[in-house]
C-alpha cells in the first residue's frame, strides 16, 4: 500500500474521531447527534476510510454497527493518536504548571490498598496540586481495556507474564507470596510454627472462588496436599476480609505486602508451597506517558524496592 498517497493524504484525525464515535455508540444516528453532523456525513466518512485502508472496518446490522477485527486494530491506534494529541496539549500545560494537573491510574484491590497510596503519599508531599483519578480494576482483561479505551494512562496490579499482546509494555515491580493472617489476639498467634492442615477447621474468609484470586487460593491448598477448608465468607472485598480477621476471629490469606503493613494484622508462621505472583505496572507501547504519568511510573519503581522487602520477608 502506498501509505502517503492512499492514507496519509486522505485520513484525518476528524475522520478517526467520527469512526471512533460511531463504533463506541454503536449507531450512526447517535454519532451524528453527538458530533452534530448529518447521518449521511457519518456514513460517507466511514466508507471513505474503508476505501483508503482497503479493508472493511465495521459490520452493519439491525442492531447498529460494530467493528471488524481489522476495525478493532485500527481503532486501538486511533484512540492512541487522539490521546497523544490531547496529551501534547496537557503536557504544554504541565510545563507551565509542573506541580498541578490530573493523572488517571487504574489498579486492582491489592495495588490500591498497597503500593498506589504509598506512591501517591510520596508525590503529594512534593506536588500537592496533582489530582489522582483512580479507576478500580479486577481482572487482567480489565487492565488492558482501560488502557485501550484511554480511561487510564497506566495500570498497577497483578500481571500475567509473558504478555501475548504486542501493544502493551509491562515493568515488574516486585513478586510476593500469600500469607495466612489472623487478628492480633488470635489463639494460633502464640505458636512458632503451624501447618496449614491444622487450620482446616477454622473459619475462613476467601475471595469469590470463581475469580482469579479465588482460584489461586484453591491452587495453594492443592499444592499443599489439601482440599479447601470450610469457606464461611466468600467476597471480593479486602476491607471485609480485614474486618472479619481483626474483629471476628476469621483467618484469611493476604498478599505479603498487605499482610505485613495492615494495622493490627498478625502473620501466622504457616509455610506454604506456592508460585509467587508478580505485581507490575502496565502501559501502552505506542502512547507517550504524560509528565505526571512518567513521574508516577518512576516513583512506583522506587517504592517497589520497599514492597519487595515487605512481600518477601
Amino acid at each position: 500500500m502506498d501509505w502517503e498517497e492512499r492514507v496519509g493524504r486522505r485520513l484525518t484525525l476528524r475522520d478517526l474521531r467520527i469512526l471512533l464515535a460511531a463504533v463506541e455508540l454503536g449507531s450512526v444516528s447517535k454519532a451524528a447527534a453527538q458530533l452534530r453532523v448529518s447521518q449521511p456525513a457519518i456514513s460517507k466518512t466511514i466508507t471513505q476510510i474503508e476505501r483508503a485502508v482497503a479493508a472493511q472496518l465495521v459490520k452493519r446490522s439491525s442492531r447498529g454497527i460494530e467493528p471488524t477485527e481489522q476495525g478493532r486494530a485500527l481503532l486501538a491506534r486511533s484512540r492512541a493518536a487522539l490521546g497523544e494529541l490531547q496529551a501534547g496539549i496537557e503536557a504544554m500545560r504541565d510545563v507551565a504548571h509542573p506541580k498541578s494537573g490530573e493523572l488517571r491510574i487504574a489498579g486492582n484491590q491489592v495495588a490500591l490498598s498497597g503500593i498506589v497510596p504509598s506512591v501517591i503519599n510520596r508525590l503529594h508531599a512534593r506536588y500537592p496540586g496533582v489530582v489522582y483519578n483512580i479507576v478500580p480494576t479486577q481482572t487482567h482483561g480489565d487492565h488492558i481495556r482501560v488502557l485501550e479505551e484511554e480511561k487510564a494512562e497506566l495500570v498497577i496490579g497483578r500481571i500475567a507474564l509473558p504478555l501475548k499482546a504486542d501493544h502493551l509494555r509491562v515493568a515488574e515491580l516486585f513478586k510476593e507470596d500469600f500469607l495466612v493472617v489472623a487478628g492480633p489476639n488470635h489463639r494460633w498467634g502464640r505458636r512458632k510454627k503451624i501447618s496449614l492442615a491444622e487450620l482446616m477447621n477454622e473459619p475462613w474468609a476467601f475471595p469469590s472462588l470463581e475469580t482469579v484470586t479465588g482460584q489461586y487460593m484453591v491452587q495453594i491448598f492443592r499444592e499443599n496436599g489439601l482440599t479447601l477448608p470450610q469457606v464461611n465468607v466468600a467476597a471480593a472485598s479486602l476491607q471485609l476480609h480485614q474486618w472479619l480477621v481483626l474483629e471476628s476471629g476469621f483467618l484469611a490469606m493476604f498478599p505479603g505486602s498487605l499482610a505485613r503493613s495492615a494495622h493490627g494484622m498478625r502473620v501466622l508462621p504457616v509455610p506454604l508451597k506456592q508460585e509467587p505472583r508478580s505485581i507490575g505496572i502496565m502501559t501502552l507501547k505506542y502512547r507517550t506517558l504524560s509528565p505526571l504519568a512518567q513521574l508516577f511510573y518512576d516513583e512506583a519503581q522506587a517504592a517497589s524496592r520497599e514492597f519487595q522487602l515487605d512481600a518477601g520477608r
